[in-house]
């Protein structure tokens, strides 16, 4: 459990690790019975970190669940090799300080540019079963310098796209590096003259997407979903975490660690916004004295609207297959590509439909209520 005292005045950072540290709590005991695991993190820092232990950095967070996954294998007969890579050009003797508390797991720090040391790196972790890289930069590098790390099988990423930059300087030629990369999915003049013509959410969304496709077709991945994290005192887009993944397992661990951050995103910033108009004001939100985020929030409204409209999707995808009905691996996979719901909740959904007798869960046998992967669901 992360502590939120840590990140007062940096809320943005408690999102991204919220995100991380359910995926990892989730990832490392599936991945870890393969038998090894490589956490590859290319700009580590530390940065900013209020906590004593570095339990508030993301090497600190990753390296606690790597332990705890050892540990917690260990006791079924599963012995994992757990590996950590660490890169860092300004902080590097804060670093090395900072990973001497861990115990557990092997960690290599590496002093410099991440650039330099990518392709090494990417050797070093050839051997392991899965690897995780962790793409934050504080600017906007450009990801192809890492195509030896990102494009290696059974891995997954995270990368931070700091959207509030390219957002200013995607129209313009004062960035060519990201120019280039975003121009892999769409003519540079046809994208820039589309997001010229665009406001608000709509470029934000246009930019994303390129983002995401870019990156997938970089790194050949079949989902590259996204999480907004937003700036605390404005509607506006802050950065964006692009998950890369070619399995539906992973697609499937995005969306549930998405919806916990998000769910934290939307607490963190109804309470900084209460605070500051209560001292304008003199007034205290009746949410937060009920312990409850402003449903009007970004994340909040994102969370019930998208679930909506995924719940739609859905019946329009059962709707719209064969008579003997569409394959449920294949939809959750579709709508959770498509929607921010996780797959208990769109499983839940059509078991309440079955049950209602609005649809038909081929296959289920006994007390079954859920669908599994080889079931196929029509309507009744």
């Amino acid at each position: 459990m992360l502590d939120a005292a840590h990140y007062e005045g940096r809320e943005q950072a408690l999102v991204k690790h919220t995100f991380l540290d359910r995926y990892l709590r989730d990832q490392l005991m599936k991945v870890g019975r393969f038998g090894s695991f490589a956490y590859v993190d290319l700009f580590a820092g530390p940065w900013k970190s209020q906590a004593d232990d570095y339990t508030d950095t993301s090497f600190g967070i990753a390296l606690r669940r790597m332990a705890d996954a050892k540990e917690a294998l260990a006791k079924v007969g599963v012995h994992t090799q757990f590996t950590a890579h660490l890169v860092e050009k300004d902080n590097f003797e804060e670093l090395k300080h900072a990973v001497s508390l861990f115990d557990g797991v092997k960690v290599h720090c590496y002093r410099g540019l991440a650039e330099y040391h990518a392709p090494a790196i990417a050797r070093a972790v050839a051997a392991s079963k899965f690897r995780f890289v962790v793409i934050d930069p504080l600017g906007l590098p450009d990801p192809r310098q890492f195509l030896g790390l990102i494009s290696a099988k059974n891995t997954e990423v995270l990368l931070n796209f700091m959207f509030d930059f390219a957002n200013r300087f995607a129209g313009t030629e004062l960035m060519p590096a990201l120019i280039d990369w975003l121009s892999i999915v769409s003519p540079k003049e046809q994208w820039q003259a589309e997001i010229a013509s665009l406001e608000s959410s709509a470029r934000e969304a246009y930019i994303t997407d390129m983002a995401r496709g870019a990156l997938a077709r970089m790194g050949g991945y079949d989902y590259a979903p996204a999480i907004t994290v937003d700036k605390v005192d404005s509607d506006r887009a802050l950065y964006k975490l692009i998950f890369l993944t070619r399995h539906e397992k992973g697609l499937r661990l995005f969306r549930d660690a998405q919806a916990t951050a998000l769910t934290v995103q939307s607490d963190q910033r109804s309470r900084v916004k209460a605070a500051r108009r209560a001292e304008k004001t003199g007034q205290h939100d009746m949410f937060i004295a009920a312990g409850l985020p402003d449903p009007s929030e970004r994340s909040a409204q994102l969370l019930l609207r998208d679930r909506a409209k995924a719940i739609e999707a859905a019946l329009e995808n059962i709707d719209d297959a064969p008579a003997n009905g569409i394959l449920w691996k294949m939809l959750w996979a579709t709508i959770l590509d498509d929607h921010v719901i996780t797959y208990r909740d769109l499983s839940r959904a059509v078991s309440d439909w079955h049950k209602a007798g609005r649809v038909t869960i081929r296959g289920l046998s006994g007390k079954a209520r859920a669908p599994k992967d080889d079931h196929y669901i029509s309507r009744s």
